[in-house]
């Protein structure tokens, strides 16, 4: 398959996952209802919150409902539609597709979750171009790992309690420099300072999706 057929199959499988999606409106409609309530009883419960405890509630929920969102990757596919997917497409294709589409659905909640708690609690960023640079760069890497995540657990016979046992380990250190770089952005600092850690996270996102790469046509098979 040459790179022309690959994008022209990726793009088609990035229609179909969204028309799907679009389809199956209750996992949209109850991922947003899951965010904007624990922003809301998290407003309740606290009335105001220092930057510090702002980005950590902001990142806590972020994480839940981005595991709430990418369980289904995989899990939610029926047998009769992964066996599709086995004969029609690569499982790597496959893969990076729900990776894409995984990430798009992450920045659309990452940005309707900034402005809720910036409405509710306050919005105590310093530097938003750094806090946009981390959106930018939290929503491909957690999409990838969960993903990832996903598709291990599948075959499990309790997939949903594997998930957390599996991804936690990946995720450390990711959301230690998503957290790092979100207190910069609290902070101000000069962009001298930001670039490292941008870079480190660019490069975990790379190792990941390498990882991804060398792992699924295992999973694939099973």
């Amino acid at each position: 398959m040459n790179a022309k057929q690959t994008f022209r199959m990726m793009f088609i499988l990035l229609r179909h996952e969204w028309r799907r999606e679009w389809r199956q409106g209750q996992w949209l409609a109850g991922s947003l209802l899951y965010l904007a309530g624990g922003i809301f009883v998290a407003q309740l419960m606290l009335r105001s919150a220092g930057s510090l405890s702002w980005i950590a509630l902001y990142w806590l929920m972020m994480l839940f409902t981005a595991v709430y969102v990418l369980s289904r990757s995989y899990m939610g596919l029926s047998s009769s539609l992964m066996m599709y997917y086995r004969v029609a497409t690569p499982g790597v294709l496959l893969w990076l597709t729900k990776v894409v589409t995984g990430t798009i659905s992450l920045w659309m909640l990452m940005a309707l979750g900034s402005i809720l708690m910036g409405v509710w609690m306050g919005y105590p960023i310093q530097s938003t171009g750094i806090f946009i640079l981390t959106l930018f760069l939290a929503g491909p890497l957690l999409a990838t790992v969960l993903t990832l995540v996903s598709a291990m657990a599948r075959g499990a016979s309790h997939p949903a309690q594997l998930m957390p046992v599996l991804g936690f380990p990946l995720l450390v250190p990711c959301l230690l420099l998503v957290h790092r770089l979100s207190g910069m952005a609290l902070d101000g600092l000069e962009w001298s300072v930001v670039w490292p850690y941008a870079w480190a996270m660019a490069a975990l996102l790379i190792m990941m999706l390498a990882l991804g790469a060398l792992l699924f046509p295992f999973l694939w098979k099973e």
